[in-house]
């Protein structure tokens, strides 16, 4: 389904105007960017079971505090699924879905400085995509990874689909019009 992204609007693109990442030097937040793409396919590796992969310095401690929640053990689902919606052309990608008692979680990994104002519409679009696509997703949770190799925090947000929507909707007034309107 390559070609069907290309038409889709990531939830990433949507919620970007409203991250203050623009505030960012463009250097820096393409290092950081770089850096979590590292984490995210390290983290990948060791839940897939293929092992440590691209280890380095400088993600040497988020990985560590990675393997300090997944040692706990988890019940994997997917890993890296992308959903879409036809009707609002909006996709976007869960780094994992995970079982727990409560039921079924969706677990985005971040390895940010400290937590987005967007993270809770973020996790809301996510959680909106993956029940559309029929699962019964009951929490949405972000593991903001530690610099330092310590504990992450684990981050529960109440899905909230409408909050999301009206972003969408807000998104697209300002930043979709074709441009002969």
């Amino acid at each position: 389904m390559p070609e069907k992204s290309i038409e889709y609007i990531r939830v990433s693109t949507v919620l970007n105007p409203f991250s203050g990442l623009q505030n960012i030097n463009p250097d820096i937040l393409q290092h950081a960017a770089e850096r979590g793409t590292k984490v995210h396919k390290i983290c990948e590796g060791i839940i897939s079971g293929i092992g440590e992969y691209g280890v380095d310095e400088e993600t040497k401690p988020y990985v560590e505090s990675f393997k300090l929640w997944w040692e706990e053990g988890k019940d994997v689902v997917s890993i890296e699924q992308r959903f879409y919606c036809d009707k609002h052309k909006l996709t976007g990608q869960v780094d994992l879905i995970i079982n727990t008692p409560e039921g079924m979680a969706i677990v985005d990994i971040k390895t940010s400085s400290k937590p987005s104002k967007t993270w809770s519409a973020q996790g809301s679009a996510y959680y909106y995509l993956a029940c559309k696509a029929g699962l019964p997703i009951k929490k949405v949770y972000f593991l903001h990874l530690s610099k330092k190799g310590g504990k992450p925090k684990l981050i529960e947000y109440e899905p909230d689909p409408s909050f999301f929507l009206s972003i969408l909707q807000i998104y697209n007034y300002f930043f979709s019009r074709t441009k002969d309107e």
